[in-house]
């Protein structure tokens, strides 16, 4: 068995211990995904801000939750559009689950 005192004389970077933590993937999914929703609300109307965000990315699904379904067909109306700004910074992604939620 190891010596406690031994284990504590590792040298350990703790750079790289964060930038390969669940935490650090999870920040990093969490800022991609806020930047994907600014991105959305340059692209659409003011009437549509506010009224949908980006929830989720998986591995070939971007989930979208929205108001109301005038806002999501206007996503729909603009897909291609959408899809093309997403598979710049998520390339895998190839297409959209929207879902309607009217508490939102």
């Amino acid at each position: 068995m190891e010596n406690k005192a031994d284990r504590y004389q590792k040298a350990v970077n703790i750079t790289d211990v964060l930038e390969q933590s669940p935490f650090a993937k999870i920040m990093k999914k969490g800022l991609a995904i806020n930047e994907l929703n600014q991105k959305f609300n340059r692209i659409f109307p003011q009437e549509f801000h506010g009224k949908f965000r980006i929830g989720n990315i998986t591995d070939h699904l971007i989930f979208i939750e929205v108001s109301n379904a005038i806002v999501r067909q206007g996503i729909l109306f603009k897909q291609i559009e959408l899809l093309t700004l997403i598979q710049e910074e998520f390339p895998q992604v190839t297409g959209f689950e929207i879902a309607i939620n009217p508490g939102f």
